[in-house]
């Protein structure tokens, strides 16, 4: 940079240099990971966008009058959340049903939880009428009319341009929080009695 050369030096180790890298090149072992890492590797990434989430709400008060600015990426942490539990869930489905679901590559998280619902029917008629999973599909659907494809937390405005009718001040981060956690904990225990099928 050109400039006064005592800012430069100040400066220079905190700008992009050519041995600075984001990733180094994957390792023999992770290019082939087990099955058993591979379905871990779901578990840490899903429960891990909840917990990053969590972290952040856990240190709104630390950001301040910035605090709300933090709301999109948080409502946007927890919706990932929702929808890598539901893909996994479908998948775990499958498996139960002697079958592979087809990788899901829909972001809405009401169509991946009728799947999950289709499946589960499947695999145990009657199991999908009680009222806590009715719940959850009126609150996932709820969800899909502020944010249908993952988009309204991502940017602040839609691919023609236009602002999202959804304002910053109206996210209630700590409601968002709480209904996920209901939600995360029912398909927990969903997929914990699942695992005693296999």
């Amino acid at each position: 940079m050109k400039g006064d050369p005592t800012m430069r030096l100040n400066t220079e180790s905190a700008l992009p240099a050519v041995e600075d890298r984001f990733f180094e090149a994957p390792s023999l072992r992770s290019a082939w990971a087990s099955e058993w890492e591979r379905a871990h590797d779901w578990y840490h990434y899903t429960t891990g966008y909840k917990d990053a989430a969590d972290i952040l709400m856990a240190n709104l008060e630390a950001a301040g009058r910035g605090a709300y600015k933090l709301a999109p990426p948080i409502v946007f942490l927890y919706r990932h959340h929702l929808e890598l539990a539901l893909k996994q869930l479908a998948r775990q489905c499958g498996s139960l049903l002697g079958r592979d679901v087809p990788p899901q590559v829909d972001h809405r998280v009401n169509a991946l939880w009728r799947l999950c619902l289709a499946l589960l029917e499947e695999e145990s008629p009657g199991s999908t009428g009680a009222a806590e999973v009715q719940q959850t599909t009126r609150l996932l659907y709820e969800f899909c009319r502020v944010d249908l494809k993952s988009e309204t937390f991502r940017y602040p405005e839609d691919q023609e341009g236009n602002p999202w009718s959804w304002g910053l001040n109206e996210i209630v981060a700590d409601r968002v929080q709480e209904v996920v956690d209901k939600i995360s904990l029912l398909l927990d225990c969903i997929s914990t009695e699942l695992s005693t099928r296999e």
